[in-house]
């Protein structure tokens, strides 16, 4: 079933697969890849709430599992930078948004350092803390780690 989940995911069709993921948590409620799986259909769908709330209950069924922190950091920042783009966020908001991104995003490095993708999503989420040392520092090994990554020509602006 997962394998047909995912085939559905590689077309497009998010919401097929977590039809499918749905059925599948059912099954094995404590497997945390799965809860990691249909969180990511759930955001590909644009159902992001649900997202989180996935990602949040595989979270409780094995909270050491790598990827479920890094999707709630980059969910995370991903919802702060739509807020922050939109111009709907108090600067409180803007800050615990951010401090939580960083948590899961540290989370994930604690777990697997060599994260590339983590390590790139934490320098933007300490640009916008106005923190330029670590940002830089997270920066570089992203580019060091992940050959798909550049540094952005507006970066620290």
């Amino acid at each position: 079933m997962r394998e047909a989940a995912e085939a559905l995911a590689a077309k497009g069709k998010h919401q097929e697969a977590s039809e499918i993921l749905e059925r599948l948590v059912k099954i094995s409620p404590q497997n945390p890849l799965i809860w990691n799986d249909l969180g990511i259909q759930y955001e590909a769908a644009g159902r992001t709430e649900e997202a989180f709330s996935a990602l949040r209950r595989g979270h409780q069924a094995d909270s050491t599992y790598p990827p479920i922190w890094y999707n709630l950091g980059k969910f995370t920042l991903d919802r702060f930078i739509r807020l922050y783009q939109s111009g709907e966020m108090t600067e409180v908001h803007k800050e615990e948004l951010l401090k939580r991104a960083i948590q899961f995003l540290d989370g994930n490095l604690d777990r697997d350092p060599e994260n590339a993708d983590a390590h790139y999503n934490l320098a933007i989420a300490y640009a916008f803390c106005k923190d330029e040392h670590r940002a830089k520092a997270h920066m570089a090994v992203a580019v060091r780690l992940g050959s798909k990554y550049e540094v952005p020509s507006d970066w620290l602006l």
